[in-house]
This record gives structure tokens, C-alpha cells and sequence, in this order.
């Protein structure tokens, strides 16, 4: 048995594929399973339901979408270098779309319309993240790109990693699971569901209807950071969030600490100003309201002496009135009792007679009794000679 260096295989291989006329200028029909042009080299792959074959073209002039169906022309090559065959594309037709990307663009249909994409029913996320749930493989490059970039912007954001398959049979039903798990984690405040780019074949776990509907019924805010940035699966839409990319999700979900600090900066500078013009417009209440205060203190002082004012002139006045009324009515019991006194009526002519100090009636008074007489200038002593009882 002869033994072969890699590279003389290498080499072994390439000459007979480059002296088999019939790989050259070869027509093959197959779905894009991936597209992309850089630099005017197209770079895709062509598949069907039984396998795959790595394509390029040189001096590309139009661009293809995943799951076209076309047909090209070209060589095979094998390169030894990478061990990698691939057919050199001079010619490539559209044929229409693939089966496997038709049935994406059918269930991307039935769940739109079932308002699985609705943006009112997206959940944001929450303004500083904690922690974060991440579903991906463990192995895979994914994860150690979001962890890269986390403990670079953030390294006090705790990462739970959820193992799962990104690829294959169990891809789905791992995914589920992972999601699931975190939804029902009260430690975690943010799922992100991850892998590298790839093919449609690769991404079809993503565009399963019933993961789909876990997502769409996840309470916590769900990331789709699936593929690169042109690549689109069903997860896409339905999750809170897409990513273009895992290291964009990583992004999304940590807070930089120096912008931290600039927020921080920012909102206790504003506070600061707001502070400022709430003293401010304090001052100019308190002030508004101590004028307010002298003015209506001054008009109640003015009102209350107005008052004081009438109620003195209104006592001075029943006063006067009670003084004229007390004079009328002493001079009313002066004029009486001047009527009244026994001088003033002596004065007038008439006189008064006593007996022994009493006044004299038919009773106490007998004849050769002394009486006397007084008058208004003289006093007279007499003797009763008779005494006769009026009828």
C-alpha cells in the first residue's frame, strides 16, 4: 500500500478532476442555500434534497436571494490548498425558488397574519440588564463571542448558558427547552437565543412554527440573535428583538459602563438644573405669596380701622343721643320736683299748718289746740276757737 504526504493526495485529486472533460463546462440546477457577493466575487451554495456543492463566480453581476432556484454553468475545481472542491460559475439563471425557502415564505404568511409578528405584542427591554439567559451550543464560537464582548462593556452581567443544539434534529426541540427553562427562571431578565450563519438548511430549526409559538408566548423579552445580518428566519420575527448578528445581541444587552457613568453624569446634571429652577420658581411663589399677603394684610388693616372708624363714630353718636336723654329726663325730674317743692309752694301763697309737728286733720286737731302756720316769710301761732268738719 503506498502512502500519501496531504498534500500529494491533494494533488492526486486535482488531476483527475482537472483531466475529467466531463466536469468541464457542467450545468447544474439546485436551490441557494446561502448568497453573498464581496469585492464582485460571489460566494454560494448550491443544494438539493440530497446534498450540497460550494459555488463561486468571479466578476459577479447580479445578486441572488436564499432559496432562488437556478442554473448555472461552470468547471469543478479542487483546491488543494483547503482540500475544498468547488464549480467556478460562469453562468448563472434564475429559476425560481426553492422548496425549502417556499415553505419558509408560507409559514412566515400564516403566522403574520395569526399576528405573531405584531410589534404591539413585543416585549422591551429593560433599561439596565442584569442577568441574561442564553441559548446555544456550549462548544460553539457563539458563546464565547457574547462573553467577549459582555466582560468588555459590562462584566458584572451574569450569563446563564443553556446547552443546545443550533443544528440538526434535535436543534428544535433543544431550543424549545432553553427557552422555556429561562422563561420559567426568575434569576434571568432577558433570553437570548443564538448561533453562527449558515446555510437555510442550517437556519431551518429557526423557522419552525412550533418553536414559533414558544417564543411568541415567552413573558420575558426575547432576542433572536440567528445568523448573519442578511440571513432572516421565522424566530426573527416573532421574537421582542432581532440582532443582526450574537456579538450585536451582546450589545444590545449590556450597558457600557463609561456610558453608564456618562448617563449617570447626564441625569445628575439635569436633576441638578432642575433643582435649580424648582428653588427658583420656589423663591418667586414664596415671594409672590408674602406680597400677596402684606397687600391683603393692608386691605383688611384699612377695612378693619374703617370699621373701628364707624363703630366710634356710631358709639360717640349713641352717646351724644343717651347724654341728650338723660339731660331731658333730669330736667324733666328737676322740673317736677321744683314743682313739687313745699318752698316753691309757700312762695306761691299757700301755707303749711301742723299740730305738734303733725299735719293737721279733723282727727288730731281739738279747739284751744296751738297751731302753727307757716308761710312763705312768716310763721304765725293760733289758737283752734272752733273746729267744724267739712261735708
Amino acid at each position: 500500500m503506498k502512502i500519501y504526504t496531504v498534500s500529494a493526495l491533494n494533488r492526486v485529486i486535482k488531476d483527475l478532476i482537472d483531466n475529467e472533460f466531463i466536469l468541464e463546462d457542467v450545468a447544474v440546477t439546485g436551490e441557494l442555500s446561502s448568497f453573498s457577493i464581496t469585492r464582485n466575487i460571489a460566494y454560494f451554495t448550491l443544494k438539493d434534497s440530497e446534498g450540497m456543492l460550494s459555488c463561486v463566480q468571479f466578476s459577479a453581476k447580479q445578486e441572488f436571494n436564499v432559496g432562488d432556484f437556478v442554473q448555472v454553468r461552470g468547471n469543478v475545481k479542487y483546491y488543494p490548498k483547503g482540500g475544498k472542491l468547488s464549480l467556478n460559475v460562469f453562468e448563472i439563471e434564475p429559476c425560481g425558488q426553492g422548496e425549502l425557502y417556499q415553505q419558509f415564505l408560507k409559514l412566515k404568511e400564516k403566522l403574520q397574519k395569526e399576528g405573531l409578528f405584531d410589534e404591539a405584542h413585543k416585549i422591551p427591554l429593560p433599561r439596565f440588564i442584569n442577568s441574561v439567559g442564553v441559548v446555544t451550543s456550549k462548544t460553539g464560537a457563539v458563546l464565547q463571542d457574547i462573553k467577549n464582548v459582555t466582560s468588555r462593556r459590562n462584566p458584572n452581567l451574569d450569563i446563564y448558558v443553556y446547552d443546545a443544539q443550533v443544528q440538526g434534529k434535535m436543534a428544535v426541540q433543544n431550543v424549545i427547552e432553553g427557552i422555556t427553562y429561562f422563561d420559567n427562571l426568575s434569576d434571568v431578565d432577558v433570553i437570548v437565543v443564538a448561533r453562527g450563519g449558515g446555510s437555510l438548511e442550517d437556519l431551518a430549526p429557526f423557522n419552525d412554527e412550533e418553536l414559533a409559538r414558544v417564543a411568541y408566548i415567552c413573558n420575558k423579552p426575547l432576542i433572536s440573535a440567528v445568523g448573519h445580518e442578511t440571513d432572516f428566519s421565522i424566530l426573527d420575527f416573532v421574537a421582542d428583538l432581532r440582532a443582526p448578528t450574537p456579538s450585536a445581541a451582546a450589545e444590545l444587552i449590556t450597558f457600557n459602563n463609561a456610558d453608564l457613568k456618562n448617563y449617570i453624569k447626564d441625569l445628575v446634571s439635569a436633576m441638578s438644573m432642575k433643582t435649580d429652577k424648582l428653588l427658583v420658581d420656589l423663591k418667586n411663589d414664596v415671594d409672590l405669596s408674602i406680597l400677596s399677603i402684606e397687600n391683603n394684610l393692608q386691605s383688611i388693616i384699612a377695612d378693619e380701622n374703617m370699621s373701628i372708624v364707624d363703630l366710634i363714630n356710631q358709639i360717640e353718636k349713641n352717646v351724644v343721643s343717651s347724654l341728650d336723654n338723660a339731660t331731658y329726663r333730669v330736667n324733666m325730674s328737676l322740673n317736677t320736683l321744683d314743682k313739687l317743692n313745699p318752698i316753691k309752694l309757700l312762695q306761691r301763697g299757700y301755707s303749711s299748718v301742723t299740730v305738734q309737728g303733725n299735719s293737721v286733720n279733723y282727727e288730731n286737731v281739738h279747739v284751744g289746740d296751738s297751731i302753727k302756720v307757716v308761710a312763705a316769710d312768716v310763721i304765725l301761732k293760733a289758737e283752734i276757737k272752733e273746729k267744724e268738719k267739712k261735708c
